[in-house]
């Protein structure tokens, strides 16, 4: 997400130089990092499910599915987009618009 934000510097002074106010641009990058999460979360707990189904049934085991742990899976995965999508997120607000617009 930092990244994001630095390759989107001069999108984000537009931005705020047309009116976009501080908590626009932060909710603009949390909300980004929020559906990131959610998006390879779900794919990470589908993917894995499927992969452990894969493997039981290659080698004759049992196949259980208990939901505990792929849903603190998915739970860590949105929590630590959240935390480190916070940062970039309020970096990006504290741009100011006419630095934002002047660097390439």
């Amino acid at each position: 997400m930092l990244v994001s934000v630095v390759e989107r510097r001069r999108e984000i002074g537009i931005r705020l130089a047309v009116g976009a106010s501080r908590a626009d641009i932060r909710s603009l990058f949390l909300i980004e990092a929020i559906m990131l999460s959610l998006v390879g979360g779900t794919l990470g707990v589908i993917i894995g499910i499927i992969i452990a189904y894969v493997i039981a049934f290659c080698s004759s085991w049992q196949f259980t599915l208990f939901l505990l742990p792929p849903l603190i899976g998915f739970t860590v995965s949105v929590a630590v987009g959240i935390f480190f999508g916070f940062y970039p997120a309020y970096k990006a607000s504290q741009l100011d618009p006419i630095e934002a617009l002047r660097s390439e």
